[in-house]
């Protein structure tokens, strides 16, 4: 792991520990980290990678972009380094609080379905009087249309 300034190594740690989860695009020249400022990106990339090592996050990589979750254990280790309190947990590990809706539909503002005189048909059969033609050569036809193959004289 290359060295890192202490400054940015506390900024990782601290937002890492804040949300729970880090996502950092796959770009070890990208000046800054799209979500934490002052660091670099390469900076988060060896950091969590170290994390992953230590099995402090589980990593997904997909689609160039890097996605990690705080594990217990990262919680434990974060917690001793930052001197945070036990009661201070990730936003990932807080329940949300339901919202009760306020707005209820009674069956008069229900929404219904298509009027009654809509009535699509997407069956060939019907459109075309009851007979299913084909398209080309090879087509269907019906013996009673069939003509006769010209005469070469």
């Amino acid at each position: 792991m290359p060295l890192i300034p202490t400054e940015n190594k506390l900024a990782i740690y601290r937002y890492l520990f804040q949300e729970g989860v880090l996502v950092a695009p796959k770009d070890y020249h990208l000046a800054k980290h799209p979500q934490i400022d002052t660091v670099s990106n390469l900076d988060v990339l060896q950091i969590l990678r170290s994390f992953r090592s230590r099995k402090f996050v589980t990593e997904t990589f997909n689609w160039q972009y890097y996605y990690w979750v705080l594990t217990e254990e990262g919680i434990k280790y974060l917690r001793t380094y930052l001197q945070v309190p036990e009661s201070v947990v990730p936003a990932t590990m807080k329940k949300q609080v339901s919202r009760p809706s306020t707005y209820s539909r009674t069956e008069e503002t229900k929404r219904t379905g298509a009027s009654g005189d809509f009535d699509p048909s997407f069956n060939r059969e019907r459109r075309q009087g009851g007979e299913r033609r084909g398209l080309g050569r090879g087509s269907y036809r019906p013996t009673s249309e069939r003509t006769p193959a010209p005469q070469q004289n």
